[in-house]
């Protein structure tokens, strides 16, 4: 099924097709007790549905792998093969929405626009192009349409999460708030001036560092739809030149860039996978694609230097209580079991170095214990817990004898720590104090 035309014919249609398939499925698999291979075929079988959907939907997959502590491993795995898997579109959609929001067309604004896109995913596609002045710019343009199919999709999704929670097991999933939560990350990358914002922020968190650039906005060539910026020439990090870099300065730069994100500035990129950490021929890291971004206030900073700080001394008891009151929905049956499974996941990992442990299989692992004892992970732990994972794994590759926690000591001490901050008549406070960012 491919599904290319949005109207109230076609959304009964889907939101037939889709409560028929999972609720269809889903009772098949808990009459058969599946399997691992069943399982997996199951999740091969989401994915198909995934893409076959459309943009939103692939979008939506992408976000859902990063979400341990929502789903199994083995949906976790094939939704992480979610690629953006759609084609170019046509230079005349360029050229109307460049009009539509400068009042003027391409070669009008630029030296030289080149019409073949750079690179095409779900949301937008880019080109390469030449100011008047001379200057290289890389030119995001959105998918034209994308603001309504989006509508669409996403008011069928929450009819579908209203439906599915009918099921006792998985209203425990809170599928209507995860997919709140999806349609927040969403919109956070497909309006560009969130992302402009975004970008603004982190060049003036990092100004002045000699190791981490962010591309330069144009700012009168940016829009909702059009992001214009200068174009970095680099390779991605795990391809980086090895005459030209250090790959354990190279680990060393991620590792410091993201604990300033997480505990001096409390304003994280939450999307740092291999493909967004460039090196350019003068060995600086660049970063890009800042639409999804976690914000952490004074607080939660606190909160997760504690956390991390116990984590670093092998202190299960601590880690246990702070995810409990962190959580902005825990229902623990058995907080003891719950602390005992917490403990035997710290002893499993507690003192092993970089190169000895699959840093995204220790979050997952941990983001599982959470989900057995239903611990809904507050979404900005998850993020920025799934953005340390990734950088870690980097890290890894490049590096593998380097110790993270070495490495966060001075962060840990940077943040005032003081009494405990985490208490049970703030926990419902501080859950929603933190939040994703939306510009």
């Amino acid at each position: 099924m491919r599904i290319v035309a949005r109207g109230p014919v076609v959304a009964a249609l889907l939101l037939v097709h889709l409560v028929w398939w999972a609720g269809g499925w889903l009772a098949l698999l808990a009459a058969l007790r599946p399997k691992p291979a069943r399982q997996r075929w199951f999740a091969r079988r989401l994915v198909g549905l995934l893409r076959a959907l459309g943009a939103t939907f692939v979008k939506v997959g992408q976000i859902m792998s990063t979400r341990p502590d929502l789903l199994p491993p083995h949906v976790i795995e094939a939704l992480e093969t979610l690629q953006d898997q759609v084609g170019a579109f046509a230079f005349r959609h360029v050229r109307r929405q460049i009009v539509e929001d400068f009042g003027a067309p391409p070669d009008a604004l630029f030296a030289s626009f080149d019409p073949v896109p750079i690179a095409s995913a779900s949301v937008s596609q880019v080109h390469r192009a030449r100011l008047r002045d001379g200057r290289a710019v890389a030119v995001k343009v959105r998918r034209p349409g994308l603001d309504a199919i989006v509508r669409f999709d996403l008011a069928v999704m929450r009819a579908i999460a209203r439906v599915l929670a009918i099921a006792p097991s998985i209203r425990l999933m809170s599928p209507v708030e995860s997919v709140g939560e999806f349609a927040r990350a969403i919109h956070m990358q497909i309006d560009f001036r969130v992302e402009a914002a975004n970008n603004r922020r982190f060049r003036a968190n990092f100004g002045g560092h000699p190791d981490v650039r962010f591309p330069e906005l144009v700012p009168e060539l940016c829009s909702a739809r059009v992001l214009t910026m200068e174009f970095i020439d680099g390779r991605k990090v795990l391809d980086y030149d090895p005459a030209v870099s250090d790959p354990r300065r190279l680990a060393r730069i991620g590792f410091h860039t993201l604990l300033k994100m997480v505990f001096a500035d409390g304003f994280v990129h939450a999307d740092l996978h291999p493909g967004n950490i460039l090196v350019t021929p003068d060995d600086r890291v660049v970063i890009i694609d800042l639409g999804l971004v976690a914000e952490l206030d004074d607080l939660h900073r606190r909160i997760f230097a504690q956390y991390f700080a116990a984590w670093a001394a092998g202190d299960a008891t601590t880690m246990a209580r702070i995810m409990v009151e962190f959580s902005p929905s825990a229902k623990v049956g058995d907080y003891a079991a719950f602390e005992r499974d917490v403990v035997a996941f710290v002893d499993r990992y507690y003192g092993k170095a970089l190169g000895e442990v699959e840093a995204s299989k220790v979050a997952f692992d941990m983001m599982g214990v959470m989900r057995r004892h239903r611990v809904r992970a507050n979404p900005t732990f998850t993020m920025v817990n799934i953005a340390i994972a990734v950088t870690e794994g980097i890290g890894k590759q490049l590096a593998p004898d380097l110790d993270l926690m070495s490495e966060a000591a001075p962060f840990f001490a940077a943040v005032e720590l003081g009494p405990a901050v985490v208490r049970g008549d703030d926990a419902g406070g501080g859950a929603r104090a933190a939040r994703s960012h939306s510009g």
